[in-house]
């Protein structure tokens, strides 16, 4: 580039307005050139922005003052499970507290939130709104079970959950991590809600969030246990053999010694553990438990067979009289 060096911080990695860059002393030419590319309107950037994610970052220059990302956009800035149905919807979702204007433009949705709950946070330099402000703005998208698995996301304590952005990050190797929200909060927003859009959806999703998940498809799995009318089981079992501990289990009948374990494809690709797996799975078999497992296949998209055999497991324990 023949034109200056002092580009707004941070343009040689990432974008910046129109505005700045001519502050910093590029020509209207230089900022239409190839040099850059204009992921939205006044916006200018070296390189693509391909994801829904990039996207949404890149429009944060356009951002005014007390706006912040919302919904689904600010979900997968926070790295929270957003379904997979809309890896293909780059629409950048935008909050402003009422009273102000909101952006408008192709690619975007933007929404007033009233001030009692308006909470806005700057992570690493990106104004999105608060995780619970985030989780209620996003039920105008999502299904209440989808809704079920931000919340478990946000009041998890694991550091599973990888993609997860912390404000605190835990140190390396640790298990667990303070939760980006709590249950109360979660609550309490459903509750504020009202009758805004997506407040029937957060109530009956915020009842239905449990602590000491450790992933998505724990959060779906019990989901379709529940939904084929079955007793729900319990999260995070710790198991024990008098003062030997056997191990921890995702869910578990505990009075029918019943364990179920979804199976991600690190359990198969990781070889410590898959080991780790397979010696939990007998040790439950040594105390009389019975282990079933799951995979994707199992639970999507027709989970008819886990739930029979989750069903036959109960049946059976109820006629041993467990």
């Amino acid at each position: 580039m023949s034109g200056p060096e002092n580009l707004p911080e941070g343009a040689a990695a990432g974008p910046f307005s129109v505005g700045d860059g001519r502050r910093a002393g590029l020509t209207a030419g230089q900022l239409n050139s190839a040099e850059f590319t204009s992921p939205h309107r006044g916006v200018r950037m070296r390189g693509i922005a391909t994801t829904p994610l990039e996207i949404a970052q890149a429009f944060v220059p356009r951002l005014r003052e007390r706006s912040v990302l919302g919904g689904v956009t600010a979900a997968r800035v926070w790295g929270l499970p957003v379904p997979r149905r809309l890896d293909g919807d780059s629409t950048v979702h935008v909050l402003v507290p009422a009273g102000r204007n909101r952006p408008v433009g192709r690619g975007i949705r933007s929404r007033s939130i009233h001030e009692r709950l308006w909470d806005a946070r700057d992570l690493h330099g990106v104004p999105v709104a608060s995780p619970a402000l985030t989780w209620a703005t996003a039920a105008r998208h999502l299904e209440v079970s989808e809704l079920v698995v931000l919340g478990d996301a946000l009041v998890a304590t694991s550091t599973n959950y990888e993609r997860l952005v912390r404000p605190n990050t835990p140190s390396d190797g640790a298990r667990t991590a303070p939760p980006l929200a709590s249950l109360e909060e979660l609550a309490g927003i459903a509750n504020t809600w009202g009758n805004r859009e997506g407040g029937a959806s957060l109530r009956v999703a915020a009842a239905r969030i449990r602590l000491g998940v450790e992933s998505p498809m724990e959060t779906w799995t019990r989901l379709v246990i529940v939904a084929a009318g079955l007793p729900e089981p319990e999260v995070g079992v710790e198991v024990w053999n008098g003062p030997e501990f056997v191990g921890r289990v995702d869910l578990a009948y505990r009075a029918q010694r019943i364990a179920i374990e979804y199976e991600g494809d690190h359990h198969r690709t990781d070889k410590r553990q898959w080991r780790k797996d397979i010696g939990r799975v007998n040790r439950l078999q040594e105390i009389d438990w019975f282990a079933i497992r799951a995979t994707t296949a199992q639970l999507w998209p027709t989970p008819t067979r886990f739930v029979d055999q989750v069903r036959a497991a109960l049946q059976r324990a109820e006629a041993r009289g467990a």
